[in-house]
């Protein structure tokens, strides 16, 4: 049998098949170019399921600029807030290539959670997830050092992945979003970690020599 969409992600693969392909049933596949807006302030309250490919969250600030919350790669989703009534006022959701999105609509989720009660359970369990993940980002922009904040995303990445050669999961650009800086300075900052002897670049091919400790003054 083909992979449901519903199976790539945590709020629902622990359920059993059947029940997993009447959620199926309610999910709209639907496909994004690269730079496409999947989700914007006036678009419907849907819970976003990536099926394939990969998709970038951000908000913007009152300068027009974007601060990227999250990056979504395939089995992420987003968008249970905005299924229990919160109003989306800054937030935006960009295909970062061509990709295949699931989405579910409020009014059937809500159907889906009366029916099946034990989602609420999960729901929280994993909201806990991204709440600690943001936590870690807000920890992490509050380094005063761009270098000491690409170091400390790489080893993450490092420990996340189990080894120290890996390629980037974000581009450059989305990259230095996220860590609250500009693509030139963050080139920058690569290039000074490669002189100290921290690491290796080549493009988006990333080695990590060896650990340097992080200066948090």
């Amino acid at each position: 049998m083909a992979e449901l969409c519903v199976q790539l992600v945590p709020l629902f693969n622990a359920l059993p098949i059947d029940e997993q392909m009447q959620i199926e049933e309610l999910v709209h596949h639907q496909n994004y170019r690269k730079n496409e807006l999947v989700l914007d302030p006036t678009s419907n309250s849907n819970l976003i399921i990536l099926a394939h490919g990969s998709a970038r969250l951000y908000t913007l600030n009152k300068e027009g600029h974007e601060n990227v919350i999250q990056v979504l790669k395939t089995g992420d989703y987003t968008g249970e807030n905005w299924l229990f009534g919160e109003a989306n006022t800054n937030t935006y959701v960009e295909a970062t290539e061509d990709s295949e999105i699931c989405l579910l609509n409020r009014n059937d989720f809500l159907a889906l959670m009366k029916k099946q009660p034990e989602l609420s359970i999960k729901l929280l369990e994993q909201n806990i997830i991204k709440v600690r993940a943001l936590q870690k980002q807000i920890q992490l922009l509050s380094l005063p050092k761009v270098e000491d904040r690409l170091l400390n995303y790489l080893q993450t990445y490092t420990k996340k992945v189990g080894h120290k050669s890996f390629i980037l999961p974000l581009k450059m650009k989305d990259l230095a979003l996220y860590l609250g800086t500009t693509p030139e300075t963050l080139s920058r900052k690569f290039i000074l970690l490669e002189k100290q002897g921290v690491l290796k670049r080549k493009l988006r091919q990333i080695q990590l020599l060896f650990k340097k400790s992080i200066d948090n003054k």
